[in-house]
Parts: C-alpha cells; sequence; structure tokens
C-alpha cells in the first residue's frame, strides 16, 4: 500500500501550494484597478512589475492546483515580496506625510508599530 512519509510529502505540497496561492492572489488584487479592468491585464502588470510570469499568477487563481513546481513557487515568493516591499514603501511615505500627531498615532496603531510617545 502506501507508507506514511509519501502522505507526509503530499501534505506539505499542498501546504506549500495554498501558501502560493494566497500570495498570488495578493499581488492580483494590488494590481487589479476594478471595473473595467480584467484579472489577465493585471497579471500583465504584476509580471512586469514583480516578475512573476502571468501564466503562474492566472494558473494559481483558476484552477485547482495539487502541486507546483519549484521554480514557480520561488518566482511566486519573490514576486510577492516585491509586492509587500513597495506597499511598506508607499506606507511609509504616506506616513511622512502625515503632519498630525494624532493621525500620526492612528496609523501606527493600525501598522501595528508602537507608539513613540
Amino acid at each position: 500500500m502506501g507508507d506514511k512519509s509519501s502522505v507526509r510529502e503530499i501534505k506539505m505540497s499542498v501546504a506549500y501550494v495554498r501558501e502560493a496561492k494566497g500570495m498570488a492572489e495578493f499581488m492580483l488584487r494590488l494590481e487589479f484597478r476594478g471595473p473595467g479592468d480584467t484579472i489577465e491585464a493585471a497579471a500583465s502588470r504584476a509580471q512586469n512589475k514583480y516578475g512573476t510570469p502571468a501564466s503562474v499568477l492566472l494558473r494559481m487563481r483558476n484552477r485547482v492546483v495539487n502541486d507546483m513546481l519549484l521554480s514557480n513557487f520561488m518566482a511566486i515568493a519573490t514576486g510577492y515580496i516585491k509586492a509587500t516591499e513597495r506597499v511598506e514603501k508607499a506606507y511609509a511615505h504616506e506616513k511622512s506625510l502625515a503632519v498630525n500627531p494624532t493621525i500620526l498615532r492612528l496609523a501606527n496603531i493600525v501598522a501595528g508599530e508602537e507608539s513613540e510617545t
């Protein structure tokens, strides 16, 4: 029959695929511009900005994926890191524009940072 080590490997790969699916959805949501835009166009923009192939992003969104190549996972993970860095940089820029200390404290609370008071 089957041994338990193969069952464990299958469960681990499913967990990684689920994690990659979440990262791909995050990048697509970040690039999707709303009504009038298409997911394919958002995937193309994500490919240009983050280097993750649009075909991989669309595959993760449109199909039930049970396994994937490590190269595809790494492309998604690398793109996700770039996307989160971009979001953090935009947050830091907006935070630097905040003049009102109350708004700044509220932004720190929302971001989960410690207040500097």
